[in-house]
């Protein structure tokens, strides 16, 4: 028997399309709207579900950044999607799509399911559909497949919007000052000597800038801001959200006694050593080894280096309930911090109580210092972060110079945006 043949004719919106066989002259006709017409349809019927998974992916992926999970939550996500705008196949199996993981530009970085990479900043889908054309599967013609490809990121929205900020007076009083971001006093702002804020210069209440400053936002008159609930200590505590998020090596220390600070000492000569995971209760006139690593203390703290000259550096994320102290009379610090990721921030120090960092040399920084209950107080001859911002109740500020570029990453943001990237 011959092959099966089609005819189409008519006009556009009036089509008609017959099948059969020339011999014995069996035809089948009907009218039928155009095989492309029926694909636009499919073709949008697909696409709606790849946008829809794309934004469910980079939601999701953004809550596992958050608050932890699984990729296989993020391709449950995706698959329920999907199967939201109904099925897309002709062989009754489960809804197909193909997923990688993209950056913040739409790069592609890896495909779902393979790890979640960590510049991951959302997904793109592409859904299969296919679909029988009219009368298709009377007649034997094979299936026509399109295909539609969304890709959604999110986009964190940061909590900190200044360099500097005090709920209450603000003082920065240095030869050079360099700040690369606004400031806020809450109450009175106090700029000296000479150098350049890259922002506004907020006041509440009164402003007294040197002539030498200049504020490239202006002089600004605000309204009253409370100190953002940007970290509390115990988010770092064992059984803590950041305790939980962070991977490396986490110490506890508890005094004994609440009213003796706990010395974390740079020099290994005569400490103790903290327990990786676990809480080491600290005796009275012991010394803690300084370790790298998240650090929560629950009571006031002290970091020194007892012997010796020599720059204390660490790579550290210290948390404590009370008061914390950075008062060497004889070295300089470096500290950059162990946690830093975008969906959690870049913490240095946190303090519920007062935060004092005295240093005859020089004080160099990554990250936030943020004082939830008490004030900040810095002296040092040099200050300098390439990367950081300090919060606090209000903040007392002085040395030589002071040299900070400000990054808003360094603060945890308070949600996201998510995305489709077109």
């Amino acid at each position: 028997m011959p092959n099966r043949r089609r005819r189409c004719g008519g006009t556009e919106g009036r089509r008609w399309c017959c099948w059969g066989w020339p011999s014995p002259g069996f035809w089948r006709c009907s009218p039928w709207p155009s095989t492309g017409g029926n694909a636009l349809v499919q073709r949008r019927r697909a696409q709606n579900a790849a946008d829809a998974a794309a934004l469910a992916g980079a939601r999701r992926l953004w809550e596992i950044r958050r608050a932890g999970g699984s990729e296989a939550d993020l391709i449950a996500a995706l698959q329920q999607a999907i199967d939201a705008h109904g099925a897309f196949n002709v062989e009754g199996q489960p809804n197909r799509f193909e997923a990688v993981y993209v950056d913040e530009q739409g790069n592609p970085l890896g495909p779902v399911g393979g790890g979640i990479p960590g510049n991951a900043r959302g997904v793109r889908v592409t859904v299969i559909n296919r679909f029988d054309a009219f009368f298709a599967g009377v007649f034997g013609f094979d299936p026509m497949e399109v295909r539609a490809l969304a890709a959604a990121v999110y986009r964190q929205a940061p909590a900190c919007a200044f360099a500097l900020f005090a709920e209450g007076a603000l003082q920065a009083k240095f030869a050079l000052l360099s700040v690369g971001g606004g400031v806020h006093a809450g109450t009175d702002l106090t700029l000296r000597w000479a150098g350049r804020i890259e922002g506004p210069c907020e006041y509440g209440a009164h402003a007294d800038i040197a002539l030498g400053i200049i504020c490239a936002g202006g002089q600004v008159p605000a309204p009253f801001q409370p100190l953002p609930a940007l970290y509390a200590p115990g988010d770092f505590a064992p059984g803590g959200p950041l305790w939980n998020a962070y991977a490396g090596d986490r110490y506890c220390l508890i005094p004994e006694d609440p009213h003796q600070p706990v010395v974390l000492d740079a020099h290994p000569a005569g400490t103790v050593d903290p327990l990786n995971g676990r809480c080491l209760t600290v005796q009275g006139g012991q010394r803690v080894r300084l370790r790298d690593g998240l650090v929560y203390v629950g009571g006031d703290a002290r970091v020194i280096r007892s012997q010796g000259r020599a720059t204390i550096r660490a790579t550290l994320t210290l948390a404590t309930t009370g008061v914390l102290r950075l008062d060497d009379p004889d070295n300089a610090y470096e500290l950059v911090p162990a946690l830093r990721d975008p969906p959690h921030g870049a913490p240095l120090l946190v303090a519920g109580g007062a935060i004092t960092i005295t240093t005859p040399s020089q004080w160099q920084w990554e990250g936030l210092i943020f004082a939830e209950g008490g004030p900040v107080a810095l002296s040092a001859p040099i200050a300098w972060s390439d990367r950081g911002a300090i919060y606090g109740r209000a903040l007392e500020l002085k040395g030589g110079q002071l040299n900070l570029r400000f990054d808003p990453s360094v603060c945890p943001p308070v949600g996201a945006r998510v995305e489709l990237l077109r």
